[in-house]
């Protein structure tokens, strides 16, 4: 299963660095214990309990803003998977054509030394779009619910925990430095957890915030699950050369958690569906920091590629920036990418509730939506109204139409596809009449 490592690899003055990303299923900005922004009244859950997440915030860095990059599972995980924004990948005619001439994380991970994995929801398509670059994984899982029928294997935590650490000790064990996904399927509905967590979550007190008992049930276990991968890095002596990332796909459906204060949440490209946790700990990092730089899913290709020692060979039309400088230098610094602005490009409306077409952009403190129903333009400042209460066009129209033109010419440089009003079906999957369906994608419309 594992290759022997790259000679570029071995003639470091030190070991190549191990890289785990932790990815959770719409999970929502403040549904763990960690708060994301000591000041922010709400960052934190008052009832979910995440104790081994806590270990990774306490160990590294926390990022208040971040993003994913889409609000929903298909089309977020397709896009960090090519490192390139929906527009590309997802909602455009050439889309097909940008995925098979992309390079992917596996790819570029692999060809640089690492031995690879991938654990648990698959939702990039089938194996040929990338998951041949991995050297374990669970196959094309589909982008499901993850619900099995094992009452001691809720969610398949425990598998996918089992997988990992099997896949770490072979990589130590043959000296070669891995990189590992862990694709969660908790905390996506419907809700699955150990009997005996529910049952003791359900003798616990909820909060006016959170207060589903299996819900916090599951977010627990999938919080043992990463505890004992940790535990495994600590045990293997590998745990000082190993980054690991948390994060998770976009925020929690309202139909069964609230992500306030954000405003709404999977499905809309408000920040309660984009604005995610965002931890990361590993060798370089100062422990116990937060940094207030926007950062987004699409950032963590050049990252690990940096890490990697694969810089030189990344593809230059990457749409993030690595995050190394942020890390290693106390997180004060901006993420340098191609383009200045952020743009998130949401093609088709969901099933979820509130769901729209619709285009963002952010640009410093300003954040502007477009919805393609009805043409309407809407300006908020994402620093001072986190909540998105107070829409600013009316008042600044410059402002508007800066940002208006900015996300325009993105969306016409790389070929966006535009829906149309006219043609517009409610409720359908995302990416279904823009060239490549749902079903394409292996992706179901309420995933």
């Amino acid at each position: 299963m594992l290759l022997t490592a790259a000679p570029c690899i071995l003639a470091q003055d030190h070991p190549a660095p191990n890289i785990i990303l932790i990815f959770a299923d719409d999970q929502g900005w403040n549904h763990l214990s960690v708060p994301m922004h000591d000041e922010i009244p709400g960052s934190a859950s008052d009832y979910f309990r995440t104790p081994n997440i806590e270990r990774i915030a306490a160990a590294g860095m926390r990022f208040p803003n971040a993003y994913a990059a889409a609000p929903m599972c298909g089309p977020s995980r397709v896009a960090l998977h090519y490192g390139k924004g929906t527009a590309q990948v997802m909602y455009s005619e050439a889309a097909e054509d940008v995925r098979e001439a992309s390079m992917t994380i596996g790819e570029m991970m692999k060809a640089a030394g690492y031995a690879t994995a991938h654990f648990g929801k698959w939702s990039p398509g089938a194996p040929e779009s990338g998951l041949q670059h991995y050297d374990g994984s669970d196959g094309n899982a589909g982008n499901g619910d993850g619900n099995v029928d094992d009452p001691a294997n809720p969610k398949d935590i425990f598998g996918i925990t089992g997988r990992a650490v099997a896949f770490m000790e072979a990589s130590v064990d043959a000296g070669q430095p891995f990189y590992m996904q862990l694709s969660h399927y908790a905390p996506h509905v419907g809700f699955q957890a150990l009997e005996e967590s529910v049952e003791r979550w359900e003798r616990i007190e909820p909060g006016e915030m959170h207060n589903d008992p299996v819900y916090a049930a599951m977010t627990e276990d999938m919080d043992t699950g990463i505890g004992r991968v940790l535990d495994k890095l600590r045990e293997l002596g590998v745990e000082d050369n190993t980054y690991v990332i948390y994060t998770s796909d976009h925020g929690q459906t309202i139909n069964r958690s609230t992500n306030q204060p954000l405003r709404l949440g999977k499905g809309t490209l408000w920040e309660g569906g984009m604005r995610v946790p965002f931890i990361v700990s590993g060798p370089g990092i100062e422990a116990g920091t937060i940094s207030g730089a926007r950062v987004v899913s699409l950032d963590l290709f050049p990252t690990f590629g940096e890490l990697a020692g694969a810089a030189d060979a990344l593809p230059d039309d990457l749409e993030g920036g690595s995050l190394v400088p942020l890390l290693h230098g106390g997180g004060d610094r901006q993420v340098r990418r191609a383009r200045d602005e952020l743009v998130f490009h949401f093609a088709q409306p969901s099933g979820q509730p509130e769901s729209r077409p619709s285009s963002s952009i952010y640009l410093a403190n300003y954040k502007l939506l477009k919805f393609y129903d009805t043409g309407d333009l809407e300006l908020y400042d994402i620093a001072e109204d986190l909540r998105e209460q107070q829409d600013l066009a009316g008042q600044m129209p410059e402002r508007v139409e800066e940002l208006h033109q900015r996300l325009i010419s993105y969306l016409d440089a790389v070929g966006a596809t535009i829906p149309d009003p006219s043609t517009m079906t409610l409720g359908t999957a995302p990416g279904a009449g823009m060239g490549m369906g749902a079903g394409a994608m292996g992706m179901g419309g309420e995933q």
